[in-house]
């Protein structure tokens, strides 16, 4: 792959992002959980309004420690305790502050220019207790307004939650957006200005860009969650132009936190005009949003996605519309409500992101797998350790800043950049520890990383000493486990009466066996490997109560009959089946299907041994099984044709020949002469087939270390006296190439067009002798005309009497005789001049492949 095509790993960026955007909420949310429980208790009587110059009296209340003072409506406050500001907002922040730190009884001295008077003067008073502040102390205000103070929280959680389970999901991204905007509409508390400058101008920037993003983000998410609503689809262009709508209505009032228009929108349209339109785009996408919701929920095709949406449907209904409405009366009519109307609107909104936070734990909304019962607790730790890295972090940078302003000065601008500039760096630190602790913790609870190939050689030794089929499936679910982690599985295995039992696994009783013919063996067979499944393919059927992922088919070959079949559920872990994943589980369904029919195999011999009787009937069904184990027919290349054939002395034998499809015009050919005749010949036969067979993949990208596994595992796995011989060759369509290891056995004759002949000597000593064993491998090119024929000394040493074999140059005459001919007219010529020869008389496997290029 070039380097302009490689795909990008955004995932970094992505991360940086996510965490950015957690920080910004999670200070928001804290800062206004924070303030919003610190009320002002005392006051002095006064009503009073902000400029560059100072605090102006707008109204002295009677009766109050001001009108005690000598203080009057006009009176310009120039400092507070000896205190000035230079900016409207600067005094407003000072007022508070004194205010937030002050008791009833407390004094405070103002200096006051009047009107008239050349110098201003000094005029001290004192606080008193805040009025109405007392109706405040019942135990049931405080716990709703704690309640009310901590309603960010479930938004946050559940937001960030689902954004960093789905980092690169662009439904996640929105839906965090989505509950973020939802914060900002609470009252801003009066003591925002009592906080640092700098914290104070985030938290006003904040409030004002999630208010202007609420009604067009809450459209957007439900025009395409989770698929294109009909709106969407004929009005495309309505979320965006909502969006910059929105944006021009309300970013005038960046600063201080409130929806204001740009000046040139209000210069525009004027006062009322804007007033209009702000309400009909904020209302106005809200309703189109949940008109989404309600058209995507009646157009879902299955009951499950209805299942899933009905929660969220109701939620959202139930949930915003209350508060909606108060807001729609507060701007329309200027309606106050009470305390405990808010109390009650913010508790059901509560249930919009509950809703949501149901759909993903109870339904897996937008694929994300909340890892449950025994992973429970990898997600608490894992999940918790992030959150609390973001905590800290949070905390951190917030107590960095206020401690600097105490070392600096009180309230320094500098201070809270310089304290963020270290929680920046700390982030970052716990980033790095974040990585390293997960791996531990992968290591810890699942061992995520594993060696497919070292499952594949285990599974090749262990499937050659398997005799039942309960140790087959326990030998599979324990690999698998091992390497994919699933949160359950169950294996099927052909019973032996046209049935599929559960040999590994315990799912419901309904599902322990299962018929044939019936809707999950179909559904079975008409894989022809590993594929995924939703809820809704297995809705229905015997495999619904087992909530299967991925399916994977276990056949005697490519193409054969069904034998069984592995059902995995969720992983474990966060990832689905991936491509890798599905290859492995296709080898191993490969070795299971070949162990099924060794199993099968030596189930029909141990039955022929057991009564002499049944003997030569037995014998002939083993024949039958391994003349099944051999090609059915010949593969048909362009520039290749291929025969082979084998002819046994007894009713099993120990020869065996192959023909590999690698696909791509690729094709392997494959002859073994296995030491020993008769059963003991053919179950090493099957045995070598099964190694062979299970990994032949490997041959494409290395030769030497597939045949070096094959000869371990035979040599583990079989006594010491017993071996095999064995021709491996692999020819590719497109450059006329033969790739080939003798390991040991009878040079294969090459009969070139023009009359040469050529031997493929042996490239490496015979399988299974020696545990150290090492081969090379040789090539020829092929052009049209060449014949190869590869052979057994079943061939080469047939014999009448004991003096005269039938040899090799016999062999070579009658091949050139025939080279004309095609394979398949060649392979017979050659076996009956063979049987011709030896008069009828056959002492051990005859077995010949025949391969001429065209």
């Amino acid at each position: 792959m070039s380097r302009s095509t490689q795909p990008r790993n955004y995932r970094p960026l992505l991360l940086i992002g996510a965490v950015l955007f957690a920080i910004a909420n999670i200070v928001y949310a804290v800062s206004w959980m924070y303030y919003i429980r610190s009320p002002i208790q005392v006051e002095i009587g006064i009503d009073e309004d902000y400029s560059a110059a100072g605090v102006h009296l707008v109204r002295v209340r009677p009766g109050t420690p001001a009108e005690a003072a000598g203080l009057k409506a006009g009176d310009l406050i120039v400092a507070i305790d000896g205190r000035t500001a230079n900016s409207e907002r600067s005094w407003n922040s000072l007022l508070y502050r004194v205010w937030l730190g002050s008791q009833p009884g407390d004094t405070v001295t103002l200096t006051v220019q009047r009107g008239g008077e050349g110098q201003p003067v000094t005029v001290p008073t004192f606080f008193r207790a805040k009025q109405g502040a007392g109706d405040r102390k019942t135990l049931a205000f405080r716990v709703g307004r704690e309640i009310m103070g901590s309603f960010p929280i479930l938004f946050i959680g559940v937001g960030l939650a689902v954004l960093f389970l789905r980092l690169e999901d662009p439904y996640a991204w929105l839906l965090a957006l989505v509950f973020a905007t939802w914060i900002s509409p609470a009252d801003i508390p009066d003591w925002f200005v009592a906080a640092p400058s700098a914290l104070q101008t985030f938290l006003l920037g904040y409030r004002t860009v999630t208010m202007c993003l609420l009604p067009p983000v809450f459209y957007f998410f439900f025009a395409v969650f989770p698929t294109r609503s009909p709106i969407d689809r004929k009005l495309p262009w309505l979320k965006w132009l909502f969006l910059v709508l929105s944006l021009c209505l309300g970013m005038g009032g960046f600063w201080r936190g409130d929806m204001e228009p740009l000046p040139f929108v209000r210069r525009l349209f004027g006062d009322r005009g804007v007033h209009i339109a702000g309400m009909t785009v904020g209302y106005g996408a809200i309703l189109m949003g949940v008109a989404s919701l309600l058209m995507n929920f009646f157009s879902a095709t299955s009951l499950a996605e209805r299942r899933k949406l009905k929660v969220i449907l109701w939620g959202t209904i139930v949930g915003i519309t209350p508060v909606v409405l108060v807001k729609f009366a507060e701007n329309l009519a200027h309606f106050e409500p009470a305390f405990w109307l808010q109390f009650i609107y913010v508790v059901l909104l509560l249930l919009f992101p509950l809703s949501f936070a149901y759909a993903v734990v109870k339904h897996r909304v937008m694929d994300i797998p909340v890892l449950l019962k025994r992973s429970a607790r990898y997600f608490v730790v894992e999940r918790g350790f992030v959150f609390l890295i973001l905590a800290l972090s949070v905390g951190l940078t917030l107590w960095l800043g206020q401690a600097f302003a105490r070392h600096f000065s009180e309230w320094s601008r500098a201070a809270v950049p310089v304290g963020a500039t270290f929680g920046v760096l700390l982030v970052a630190g716990a980033t790095q520890v974040h990585r390293r602790v997960r791996t531990r913790l992968d290591r810890a609870f699942f061992r995520s990383s594993y060696n497919a190939q070292q499952i594949l050689e285990d599974l090749a030794a262990k499937t050659l000493t398997v005799t039942t089929r309960e140790e087959l499936a326990t030998l599979l679910r324990d690999n698998i486990e091992n390497a994919l982690h699933p949160s359950s599985m169950y294996v099927y295995l052909d019973n032996g009466h046209r049935q599929f039992s559960a040999y590994a696994g315990t799912p419901p009783p309904a599902a322990m066996t299962l018929a044939p013919n019936t809707n999950a063996i179909n559904m079975l067979a008409e894989q022809s490997g590993p594929v995924e499944l939703t809820p809704e393919e297995t809705y229905g059927t015997q495999l619904e109560p087992l909530q299967p992922e991925c399916l994977v088919p276990i056949r005697g070959s490519s193409e054969g009959e069904l034998q069984g079949g592995i059902v995995l559920c969720a992983r474990l872990s966060e990832e689905p089946y991936s491509s890798s994943d599905k290859r492995l589980l296709a080898s191993v369904a490969s070795q299971a299907g070949i162990a099924m029919r060794s199993i099968t195999l030596a189930e029909k011999m141990a039955q022929r041994l057991e009564a002499e009787r049944r003997a030569e009937q037995e014998m002939q069904i083993a024949r039958q099984v391994q003349s099944r184990l051999l090609p059915q027919e010949a593969p048909a290349l362009k520039t290749l044709q291929c025969a082979g054939r084998c002819i046994q002395t007894r009713s099993v034998g120990g020869d065996y020949y192959d023909f590999l499809d690698f696909g791509g015009g690729r094709l392997g050919l494959v002859l073994a002469d296995i030491s020993g005749k008769g059963i003991s010949g053919a179950l090493l036969m099957a045995n070598l087939q099964a190694n062979l067979r299970s990994q032949y993949a490997l041959a494409l990208e290395d030769i030497p270390r597939l045949l070096t596994s094959v000869n371990r595992l035979f040599y583990r796995n079989t006594e010491p006296n017993s071996y095999a011989t064995a021709f491996f060759a692999i020819y590719n369509e497109e450059d006329h190439r033969l790739q080939y290891v003798n390991c040991g056995h009878n040079a294969p004759l090459l009969l070139r067009a023009d009359g040469v002949v050529e031997r493929l000597e042996a490239t490496a000593t015979v399988l299974g002798l020696f545990e150290e064993w090492e081969c090379m491998v040789a090539q020829r090119q092929l052009a049209p005309g060449d014949v190869l024929v590869i052979y057994t000394d079943g061939i080469s040493e047939a014999s009448p009497n004991e003096e005269d074999e039938f040899g090799e140059e016999r062999l070579q005459d009658v091949v050139r005789r025939r080279q004309s001919q095609s394979a398949d007219e060649i392979l017979d010529a050659i076996l009956r001049d063979v049987q011709q020869f030896s008069q009828g008389e056959q002492t051990d496997d005859m077995t010949l492949i025949v391969a001429k290029a065209c």
